[in-house]
């Protein structure tokens, strides 16, 4: 790693590229969250009981 390490040292303004990427990882955690908070409890009820509904498969086409 000393190689790379040195080579990045070298060019000016990388430093700029950690932060712009530290501030998009942020951003999109925070978003994730924001959302993941925000879903409507009858969306996920509908989530949970979409996987058990046998409305949409006849029970032949499953073997």
């Amino acid at each position: 790693m000393g190689f790379v390490s040195k080579i990045l040292n070298d060019v000016d303004g990388i430093q700029n590229y950690y932060i712009l990427g530290l501030l998009i990882f942020v951003t999109l955690f925070f978003v994730m969250i924001y959302r993941t908070i925000k879903i409507p409890k009858q969306d996920l009820i509908n989530y949970k009981t979409s996987i058990l509904d046998s409305n949409e498969f006849d029970s032949n086409k499953i073997k």
